[in-house]
C-alpha cells in the first residue's frame, strides 16, 4: 500500500476510476479478454513470463519452420 499511497490519494483515485475508457482502450481490453493474454507493455508481459515460466505473448501463427537437419536423412551421390 505504501507505493499506492505515494502516487494516489482518495480524490485522485476516485477521479481516475471515474474517467471513461477510450475506444482504443476498450478494444485492447476486449482483445486480451478474448485471447486470454495479459494486457500491458512488452516489458510487463516479459516480466510475467519470467515469473510464471510460461509463454504469454502472442506468437507468430502457423506451423513452425523446421530448421534442424534430421540425422535419418543421408546424402546420395549420383554418378553421371
Amino acid at each position: 500500500m505504501e507505493q499506492w499511497n505515494q502516487r494516489w490519494d482518495v480524490g485522485s483515485w476516485r477521479k481516475y476510476l471515474g474517467t471513461p475508457e477510450t475506444e482504443l482502450e476498450l478494444l485492447a481490453l476486449r482483445q486480451c479478454t478474448h485471447t486470454g493474454r495479459p494486457l500491458g507493455s512488452g516489458e510487463f508481459v516479459r516480466g510475467l513470463e519470467e515469473k510464471t515460466e510460461r509463454s504469454l505473448a502472442a506468437r507468430k501463427g502457423g506451423r513452425p519452420v523446421k530448421l534442424a537437419f534430421e540425422s535419418r536423412q543421408e546424402e546420395f551421390a549420383f554418378e553421371s
